[in-house]
């Protein structure tokens, strides 16, 4: 699963465990209590639940260590064989009716809430697979209305198949908005800072290095003044649009704030960055902003490179070492790259 700190899903788990474990141990005791009728199997329903606390105990190990995908099927895993655990000791005991299986649903809903859609598919498939089977080879139970009890859990799978879908989409826009600009759909400055630092992890053990090239536009606050704020926006976003066309897929193109962006490539070679910012530097002196049918006139640039030195410097220092080359490239007249 992807990590994100919108993901509320890991913190919702560990809400759960403590009241499953409840409900298990609560049937422990009445497993256990004396009961007014007679129960031959009783031991085999405290095996069951022994065993289905020690899956809820791993379960939450596991989350504790971060491995929410493991603990998340443990929990599933937990509903499902609790379900088919108790009704196998009920049809042992000549007790077999479709009561047990109400359960079926605990074990889909959770999995729509925790798993992908590939796994609750997976979940909704054995289920039913198991039921047609249970069906089949035992006669008394077709006698019973079963097929209302199977069309009632297609209905819960195809709510819980909705509702993981909604999850997901719900997920995808809060992550996007987390890390896009609103204004360019750019990726923002936390994504930046956050994608710089794992790719530092990353370019210690590689022959590469990472280059970053920050940027703003030279006299921005001209375009505020004279045409208004809406077209320092369409200036921005013209900007932010020609810089996707100029870099490929690879390059991490990101509104650092306000006039202001900053790029991330991995670059064997600091020449390569370099020719890289003067050739964006170029096209935008090139570039004519129109806004509401009227010309904006031309704009231009000032650019500062870095290469990473992975021996001694932070990432503070890596980015303050490019602020640095953008403030050089000011002084000389802007319009031009600085930090070579």
């Amino acid at each position: 699963m992807q990590n994100s700190t919108l993901d509320l899903r890991p913190l919702l788990l560990k809400r759960l465990h403590p009241y499953m474990l409840g409900i298990v141990l609560i049937a422990l005791l009445a497993v256990l209590a004396p009961l007014s009728y007679e129960n031959p199997d009783k031991m085999a329903y405290v095996l069951l639940l022994l065993l289905l606390f020690a899956m809820l105990l791993a379960s939450m190990l596991v989350l504790h260590m971060g491995l929410y995908a493991v603990s998340a099927s443990l929990t599933v895993a937990v509903t499902f064989f609790g379900t088919w655990g108790s009704f196998l000791i009920n049809s042992q005991m000549l007790f077999c009716d479709f009561f047990p299986l109400v359960y079926v649903t605990g074990s889909i809903m959770i999995s729509s809430l925790f798993l992908p859609l590939a796994a609750t598919l997976a979940v909704i498939a054995a289920h039913s697979l198991l039921l047609i089977l249970v069906v089949l080879n035992t006669p008394i139970l077709q006698t019973q209305n079963w097929p209302s009890f199977f069309i009632f859990i297609l209905f819960v799978s195809m709510i819980s198949t909705i509702a993981n879908q909604l999850i997901k989409t719900q997920m995808k826009q809060l992550q996007e908005s987390s890390i896009r600009d609103h204004l360019t759909g750019l990726f923002n400055r936390r994504y930046f800072e956050e994608t710089l630092k794992n790719k530092l992890k990353r370019v210690q053990d590689s022959k590469t290095s990472v280059g970053i090239i920050l940027l703003d536009v030279d006299h921005f606050k001209h375009f505020n003044d004279t045409f208004g704020h809406d077209a320092g926006d369409a200036v921005l976003t013209e900007l932010a649009n020609l810089m996707i066309r100029h870099f490929d897929i690879t390059v991490s193109v990101c509104r650092y704030g306000g006039d202001e962006f900053a790029i991330l490539l991995s670059m064997a070679q600091k020449e390569e960055l370099v020719l890289l910012a003067q050739a964006l530097v170029k096209k935008v002196r090139n570039l004519s902003v129109m806004h509401k049918g009227k010309s904006l006139g031309n704009m231009t640039i000032s650019c500062g490179c870095a290469m990473y030195n992975n021996s001694i410097e932070t990432i503070e220092q890596f980015i303050k070492r490019a602020d640095q080359a953008l403030y050089q490239a000011k002084e000389r007249g802007r319009d031009q790259v600085g930090g070579y």
